[in-house]
């Protein structure tokens, strides 16, 4: 059973994921039953529908994990595009396959499975108590602080294990050459000797000198590139769970209630220091073991009890645990519960500092213990702690009031929607104000807080309807218990400056284009010329490079690395030249020499590794084309068209 679970080590990562994003989510068949009548549908499978209310929150849950991962640094926009949208989609798709598949073809997980795939993750395989039996209070609360039941995230558990079993086997390497792994290895590794000429866009742009005539048919021919965007001038509220916090009371009275109710919380346990000399006992011991060991343990008792004194001395002489023997024995300070049950038992039964006991039976053998040190048990006074308490309380009722007060938010700046005058009185929330607000979301924002900063908020306030009406949007979830809603108050669509307001912008981008296109004329010359022999460039100093050199590494453009790849090496010099992208102008590239990379035998084993995995991709991706074929794929999501308002 331990090997069904070893076997799967990529469903343990989903698993550990689980239970440290909690805005993961997984439906299951049900789940996309459940959305059959929900509004318009973004695919079917099968002809079980994908709603696009599931792919909008899968959407959310995709993003929320990135700033949870990333924070501040998260890169939204990237995200929160139509292109990831159809990325996310297609994940949704590929996870119906799966079950699907599943189900059809009857597989089942045993409960015993499940069980052992979620002690393989750590959080929970560490919710061990001393005695070595499994804390399901803790196991509960670890769960439920992810928002779910433990039947919802085993529920969870055995859905990943179907569906792994699903691919399982398909994915299997198919090919293993030895040959192939070398040569892919040299190709990866190679260091080829190059040198460049670079033809340069800026060093033509002096022979450039357009016509007014040119640069306005340019700005005719162009206007696309000369628009001012779309702005905004908008009014927007935020509810938090911060701002539903700070209008919450806690009274000394409920913090000394809950003080009184719940005082083991405010109580640190008594503590005691100890020192031990250990003799060990090998796995499942003889009669025989046993007795010896329990008889050097009674003689090292006897002369401890001698002369107490030499208790560290004989220790680091005599004890077989490796942890402490060094320091004489010394376990420092710990509480009852931190030891296993006999060894514990004993130590808190002592009297005073300086007893000893012995021999004390434990799993790991036969102690000697000598107390050497007590900390009474110690409760925090009411007043040391009363301001702590009175934040956790209002944190409680802020959860507890937020989902009520976000549905009633909602409808507030739906019914009012004109005004945010009421939603503002009723919850105490700032009506901000921010003018020339565009679609592209605040770079310095945090996207969870400032709705300015957040895409999923610009995108509603500049809808055709928000733009028209210029009403209340809906309230957008900006982030977990975070929810905002904003009225355009003045629209500044986009428009096309004139040609006098573009008229220097238009100039430098036919300048910048000229000069590219004589830059490349010059670079093809050149490589015409040094292939027949009448003349080589102006060559620049060797440069080596490598597949894996960081991009524009000693002045080598990674487009220019790409072509000195792909050019055959069997006759040297070989020349080959390209068009720079970004008119940045042209490259002439020789390639001179090839250094070839031998892998060692463990280099080889990884190659083959990476061999393996591309091959197993590939296996998996061909296989959901088969499911895909077979069930059948509707795609309804289409990638809407740009728009200026």
């Amino acid at each position: 059973m331990f090997d069904f679970v070893r076997k799967h080590t990529k469903l343990l990562q989903v698993l550990l994921f689980l239970l440290i994003f909690p805005s993961f989510v997984l439906f299951g068949i049900q789940g996309y039953d459940s959305f059959n009548n929900n509004g318009s549908l973004a695919a079917k499978v099968d002809g079980i529908p994908i709603s696009m209310q599931q792919l909008d929150n899968a959407q959310r849950s995709e993003i929320a994990r990135m700033q949870q991962t990333l924070g501040a640094s998260a890169d939204i926009k990237s995200l929160d595009t139509p292109e990831a949208k159809l990325r996310t989609l297609d994940g949704l798709i590929r996870q119906t396959l799966l079950q699907v598949a599943v189900r059809k073809q009857h597989l089942a997980v045993s409960d015993s499975q499940v069980q052992q795939a979620i002690l393989q993750i750590p959080q929970i395989a560490a919710l061990r108590k001393p005695d070595g039996s499994f804390d399901e209070e803790a196991y509960r609360q670890l769960i439920a602080a992810q928002g779910m039941t433990t039947a919802q995230f085993e529920g969870q558990v055995r859905e990943q294990l179907l569906l792994q079993q699903a691919v399982d086997g398909i994915a299997e390497p198919v090919i293993e050459s030895k040959t192939i792994a070398g040569q892919l290895y040299d190709w990866q590794n190679q260091k080829r000797q190059v040198r460049l000429a670079l033809f340069n866009t800026q060093d033509y742009t002096s022979q450039v000198q357009p016509s007014a005539a040119q640069i306005e048919a340019f700005y005719k021919d162009h206007t696309a590139l000369f628009q001012s965007p779309q702005s905004a001038d908008i009014q927007y509220v935020v509810l938090s769970l911060n701002a539903v916090r700070q209008g919450i009371v806690i009274t000394p009275a409920q913090a000394q209630a809950y003080y009184t109710q719940h005082i083991a919380e405010f109580s640190t346990p008594q503590e005691r220091k100890a020192s031990h000399i250990l003799i060990t006992l090998p796995p499942n011991p003889t009669p025989a073991q046993v007795q010896a060991a329990k008889t050097k343990a009674d003689a090292i008792l006897a002369e401890v009890r001698k002369d107490p004194a030499q208790f560290a001395e004989i220790a680091k002489r005599d004890s077989q645990d490796p942890g402490s023997s060094a320091q004489g024995g010394n376990l420092g300070y710990f509480t009852q519960n931190a030891m296993v049950k006999s060894f514990a038992d004993a130590v808190f039964a002592m009297k005073k500092v300086g007893d000893i006991v012995g021999p004390v039976l434990s799993p790991y053998g036969f102690h000697i213990i000598e107390l050497t040190g007590i900390k009474p048990a110690e409760q925090k006074p009411f007043a040391q702690v009363q301001s702590s308490i009175q934040a956790q309380l209002q944190n409680q009722e802020a959860q507890k009031r937020f989902p009520e007060m976000s549905d009633k938010f909602s409808s507030l700046v739906y019914e009012d929607s004109r005004s945010f005058a009421q939603v503002a009185a009723k919850y105490h929330l700032e009506v901000q104000t921010a003018e020339g607000v565009s679609p592209t979301p605040k770079a310095s924002g945090d996207s969870r807080t400032d709705p300015l900063a957040n895409a999923a908020f610009l995108k509603a306030v500049f809808s055709s309807n928000s733009i028209r009406d210029k009403r209340n949007i809906s309230a957008v979830e900006i982030a977990p218990n975070t929810l905002a809603s904003a009225r355009i108050l003045k629209y500044q669509p986009a428009s096309t400056l004139t040609f006098a307001q573009a008229q220097d912008k238009v100039r430098a981008l036919l300048v910048a284009q000229q000069a590219a296109a004589l830059a490349v004329k010059a670079g093809e010359q050149a490589l015409a010329a040094a292939r027949q022999g009448k003349a080589m460039p102006a060559w620049g100093a060797p440069v080596e490079i490598s597949q894996s050199q960081t991009p524009a590494t000693a002045g080598v453009p990674v487009a220019a690395v790409t072509a000195a790849f792909q050019l055959p090496v069997a006759k040297l010099p070989a020349l080959t030249g390209l068009t720079l992208p970004g008119q940045a102008g042209y490259a002439i590239v020789s390639v001179d020499s090839v250094s070839k990379a031998k892998p060692d035998a463990e280099q080889l084993r990884a190659q083959q590794g990476t061999m393996s995995q591309l091959l197993s991709q590939g296996v998996t991706e061909a296989y959901i084309d088969s499911l895909k074929k077979r069930y059948g794929v509707e795609m309804l999501y289409k990638v809407p068209p740009l728009a200026n308002s």
